[in-house]
């Protein structure tokens, strides 16, 4: 016969699995909406901005900063040629 305790051991480790299953399920959420977002921002400047702006506001740690530096790099460049690419629509229409 199982005991009370061995019941309740039971439970929790079925709570363990379950918050870690939770928790795994939320983790690849977010990398897949990070990499839609990510893929978005290479192609589209105005999507680029709103993600550097997003990440100069909310990445706080040096740490973090530093491991998103290619991809600040890369969206400031994408940016940088929708800029050129306008100045010189406007220049040519002149």
């Amino acid at each position: 016969m199982v005991t009370l305790e061995q019941k309740i051991a039971q439970k929790q480790d079925e709570l363990a699995r379950l918050k870690e299953q939770s928790r795994k399920l939320e983790n690849g959420q977010k990398i897949i909406i990070g990499g839609m977002f990510l893929s978005l921002a290479k192609k589209d400047a105005g999507i680029a901005k709103i993600v550097l702006d997003n990440i100069k506001k909310e990445v706080t740690k040096k740490a973090d900063l530093e491991r998103l530096q290619n991809v600040i790099d890369e969206l400031n460049i994408v940016i940088s040629k929708a800029s050129k690419a306008s100045q010189s629509q406007q220049n040519s229409a002149h």
